[in-house]
């Protein structure tokens, strides 16, 4: 019987284990030669790496080196090098190869065996999740044991297809927690050679073993760019992730940290999302837009073709650990708002009404969903005038992605119209009054009012009937995008990152807003605010308008002093906004 997929499944690669203390493919490789004890081997490695990187002009990963490794080996099977008969062998004399893919093997395996339960920590919202989508299905490529000791840590039960020996049975258990798929093995599954697998939970840091029956056993592990041998588990496995995937009740696949080195597990994915039209990925990574622009978007990336995947991944470029406790009650929380909005107003739209897509888009903004915005606003273009919070609020939070993710014009487009558009509402519409205070003789203050529609009345030139939008529903639009921002660039983990003139810009703007409070400020704070920044016609106009309220005429001086004011505030505005 088919087993039936939770909604949210999730698919994790090398990069989820990090934090664990799972090597990065490329520190992987100097962490490896570190290890190494004898010379001879170290300077065999040490060749290989340094002819590699020559080649590829980059560092190399422990994928490759592994694949190097494994073709020197049997470099006499390679039918290339017969076209190359005069060429010199350049580790001639050197060590041999078996013994260090060995030796590399057994380090990998050392490396993937996550003792600490501190290490496991950054997991915990796996718990909150498994909750409401127990049994939850994780697919793992890694070979390492985080998931089996959160599950230790924290008392989960979890089923991965053994009980000892081989039995996909197993994920039909009933009170599971987790379903577990390694599709590439495990350091603790083996396959004898009398063609048996076996799971032993012990810990055995060489890749061979012997069992107490006599058999040889070795690490069931299909290593990156290894050919496929036929091993049971890993195709039984394969098949069952994709009617996992192909199941209606799948809609979220959450992808952490792998970059689609294995074509037929790309092909697998775009074979579902056919079948599946509401399968979405969350494609979580710090190059997580460059993976999806290159692996999974286009069926032929030469050519452009779009893939069955083609705007259906939401690319978060963010570590997995720092945005893990979001991922719940903040990403697929807006996803299923933003598609439950979608799914009403297309039901509008059947019935022949006008449907109104702003609130999806709204949804689709927090989620950080910018495909799916684009494709809306290029059939819906709303005006910025009728939707002018929102319109602020998403031209931020698309920038901050586009930025993020690495595609720095589009994203300086979006957060261009955001400033554009700040600047229509704050700069261009700035309204600012000297007011006495009611009932204080002699004391006054400075009233501020934003996207401020003016009607001068045509004897005093005074402001008459005017329709405002207070300071504190600009704070209440700017702090929130403040915080999403720096909180971004944390994600992202580095102190020097693309976002951070733009952190720099809206925290300037919230400590604008911040001193005006309820949008009145006294007017000797003010004077000490702006400090240089007033000339000195202010305290000239001032003391003018205090003769003049003797007589009852301050219309010119207050016309005279509010313009002046005006310019101190848009000059300042113009300097955070950075618009000329």
């Amino acid at each position: 019987m088919a087993i039936e997929s939770s909604e949210v499944v999730f698919f994790l690669g090398a990069g989820a284990s990090v934090k664990a203390g799972v090597p990065t493919t490329y520190s992987f490789v100097n962490e490896y030669i570190k290890s190494i004890k004898d010379l001879g081997k170290r300077d065999t490695i040490k060749k290989i790496v340094k002819t590699l990187e020559k080649w590829k002009n980059d560092k190399i990963d422990i994928e490759l080196l592994l694949e190097t490794l494994t073709k020197l080996k049997n470099k006499d099977q390679e039918p290339l090098l017969s076209f190359y008969p005069d060429r010199p062998f350049i580790l001639e004399g050197y060590y041999e190869k078996e013994p260090l893919i060995n030796d590399l093997k057994d380090f990998i395996k050392s490396k993937a065996i996550v003792e600490s339960e501190e290490k496991i920590q950054y997991l915990q919202s796996f718990r909150e999740i498994i909750e409401e989508e127990r049994p939850l299905d994780i697919i793992s490529v890694n070979y390492d044991t985080s998931i089996e000791q959160f599950c230790n840590c924290y008392r989960l039960t979890y089923q991965d297809g053994f009980d000892v020996y081989w039995n996909p049975a197993v994920f039909q258990k009933e009170h599971t927690d987790i379903r577990l798929y390694k599709i590439h093995g495990s350091v603790m599954w083996y396959q004898s050679d009398r063609g048996g697998y076996i799971k032993l939970p012990v810990m055995v840091r060489e890749n061979k073993v012997q069992l107490i029956t006599g058999e040889k056993a070795e690490n069931l592990m299909l290593y990156p760019m290894q050919k496929w041998d036929y091993a049971e588990p890993l195709l039984e496995l394969l098949v069952e992730i994709k009617h996992l995937l192909e199941s209606e009740s799948c809609k979220y696949l959450i992808v952490v940290g792998y970059s689609f080195r294995d074509d037929h597990i790309t092909r697998i994915l775009w074979d579902v999302a056919r079948k599946n039209r509401e399968l979405h990925l969350l494609l979580i990574g710090p190059h997580a837009y460059q993976i999806y622009s290159n692996k999974l978007k286009y069926y032929n990336t030469s050519e452009k073709i779009p893939s069955s995947l083609e705007g259906r991944v939401i690319c978060l470029p963010y570590l997995f650990e720092k945005v893990f406790p979001y991922v719940k009650n903040h990403y697929l929380k807006k996803l299923k708002e933003g598609f439950a909005f979608e799914t009403s107003q297309h039901q509008i739209e059947i019935r022949g009404e006008k449907a109104i897509w702003i609130a999806s888009i709204q949804s689709f903004a927090d989620a950080e969903y910018t495909e799916k915005i684009e494709t809306i606003l290029k059939r819906e273009p709303f005006d910025d005038e009728m939707y002018w919070p929102i319109n602020l609020e998403i031209y931020l939070k698309m920038a901050v992605n586009l930025i993020a993710n690495g595609e720095k014009e589009k994203g300086t487009k979006y957060f261009r119209d955001f400033c554009n558009l700040l600047n229509k509402l704050m700069v261009e519409r700035i309204d600012v009054n000297f007011i006495d205070v009611p009932g204080m003789l002699g004391l006054y203050q400075i009233e501020f009012k934003f996207n401020n529609i003016i009607n001068y009345d045509s004897i005093t030139k005074l402001p008459s009937g005017s329709s405002s939008s207070g300071v504190k529903q600009f704070k209440d639009i700017i702090e929130p995008l403040s915080e999403f921002c720096q909180i971004r660039g944390e994600f992202i983990n580095r102190s020097e990152n693309d976002l951070s003139k733009i952190s720099e810009k809206l925290e300037k703007m919230k400590n604008y807003l911040g001193i005006l409070r309820d949008g009145k400020i006294s007017y000797e704070e003010y004077v000490k605010f702006r400090e240089n920044k007033i000339p000195d016609s202010i305290k000239q106009l001032t003391d003018q308008y205090e003769i003049s309220k003797k007589n009852g005429h301050t219309i010119n001086q207050l016309r005279d002093l509010n313009a002046i004011l005006v310019e101190v505030e848009r000059k300042i505005l113009r300097e955070i906004i950075n618009k000329e």
